[in-house]
Parts: structure tokens; sequence; C-alpha cells
């Protein structure tokens, strides 16, 4: 089963399907201050060490808890959904999603109820913490059953 693919032209690997059989990871990192993230935003991060530095508690597993999560919601609805496939799971016939891990970020893309969403996670050069960037953007058109297929940019 084919879940991504080596993207020369941007040095990046894409995931295209979220459920991986294990969490697909990056690092990202100075000497100071690291990250694992994987494909499902999943991960930890560390000072100076990833067995001794440990800022969050990880175990590498099917869970892939805990992690950087950013949930999203709809008012009208109530309905609600993360911007990496898991945790929230959302079927996979509605919840359309990439993962690009490149040299030092990870970018996820996400469509779902009309919403598509980007996160963006680098750690900056030199520095001690990192970043994530949340952008939205919405549909013209509300149709909830109708996936928009924007493309998650390189």
């Amino acid at each position: 089963m084919k879940y991504g693919y080596f993207d020369d032209k941007n040095r990046e690997y894409v995931i295209e399907r979220p459920d991986t059989p294990a969490p697909w990871v990056n690092y990202l990192g100075s000497p100071a201050y690291g990250t694992i993230i994987s494909n499902n935003a999943g991960g930890y991060s560390f000072v100076r060490s990833g067995a001794n530095g440990r800022i969050l508690r990880y175990v590498f597993n099917s869970e892939d808890r805990p992690g950087r999560y950013l949930y999203l919601k709809d008012n009208e609805s109530g309905d609600y959904w993360s911007a990496s496939w898991q945790p929230v799971g959302k079927d996979l016939s509605l919840y359309r999603s990439q993962c690009r891990h490149g040299l030092g970020y990870t970018r996820m893309c996400a469509d779902y109820s009309g919403i598509h969403s980007e996160a963006l996670y680098y750690v900056p050069l030199n520095s001690t913490h990192e970043v994530w960037a949340l952008t939205l953007t919405k549909e013209l058109r509300r149709n909830k059953s109708h996936i928009s297929g924007l493309p998650c940019l390189p």
C-alpha cells in the first residue's frame, strides 16, 4: 500500500494517506532545542538531548500522543476536527489531508467541511522555541459534502 512519495523538486517527503501503519516523523530543531513531529502532529520537544531533555512525555507507539494538535470547530453545526487527521480521526472519505516533511519544517494540509487548513511547524534557527502557524480558508459556497481539493503548497 502506498502512503506517500519523495518530492525531489521540493526536497520533501509527502504523505497523502494519514492512516500510516506507524507514525512517520520529522526532526525539527537546532543544537539547543528540538522537536520530533509525526505525520499526524504527534511527538515531543526537548532541550539539548532527545533522550534526556524531554519537555513532553511521548512513547513511540500507534497512539501517537501527545502532540501539537490544533482543533477546529464549526459553531453552526457543532462539528469539530483537527488540522491533522489525529487525534479526532474523521472519516477519510470526508477528511482529505496531506503532510509534507521538509528540511526543518513540517506542513499539514487538510480539507473538511468546506474548510481548508494549513498548519506549519518549525523551529527558527538558533532558537529555543517552536512555531505553529495555522491558516484557514473557507469555501465561498457552504457545501459540507464537497471536499475542496485545495493544494498543500510546497
